[in-house]
């Protein structure tokens, strides 16, 4: 994802390129304040029912159509564990309780996240029906996957049906 910033977010005058802090950022001159782009930081589940992991349709680019664990952007003023369990009801219907972090993942494909943080979590409540950007919901036996997308599911789907992936507390 590209980040471009054109005014000053304090003063609201034109920015310029100027080396600051050790890099080019978008930069003030009449006030002298930098701009500095935030990661996007998202959160995904890995929760199983029945030895069967839980699983949503991309019912939007990225990934349109392909399946993930699901996921979504962690809100400024959110706890991570809460963006997850706030995204797993709003993608799936599900209410979940996080019970361990997994993984924190970088950037590696073109997925919008620039940091995800991945938790094992247990379903306690609710109905599966897809919800959000998600086009649907479905449970899948490790033989039966369907076609995965974004690097952070792809690789913890791996890791559970190699027996790989540590789901005890």
């Amino acid at each position: 994802m590209s980040r471009i910033a054109n005014f000053c977010a304090v003063c609201g005058s034109r920015l310029i390129q100027q080396q600051h802090s050790g890099r080019i950022r978008p930069f003030c001159q009449v006030c002298q304040q930098p701009t500095y782009f935030d990661p996007k930081v998202a959160v995904i589940i890995f929760a199983l029912r029945d030895e069967k992991v839980l699983l949503i349709q991309r019912a939007v680019d990225p990934g349109a159509g392909k399946w993930a664990l699901p996921a979504g952007f962690v809100d400024y003023d959110e706890a991570p564990e809460d963006a997850a369990i706030r995204e797993t009801l709003e993608e799936t219907g599900l209410q979940v309780a996080i019970r361990k972090l997994l993984a924190v993942f970088p950037k590696r494909d073109d997925g919008l996240a620039d940091i995800a943080i991945a938790y094992r979590a247990e379903i306690i409540g609710g109905e599966a029906k897809a919800g959000d950007d998600a086009a649907a919901v479905g449970f899948f036996a490790a033989d039966q996957l369907p076609p995965l997308v974004f690097f952070p599911s792809v690789t913890l789907v791996a890791q559970w049906r190699a027996g790989e992936l540590p789901l005890q507390t």
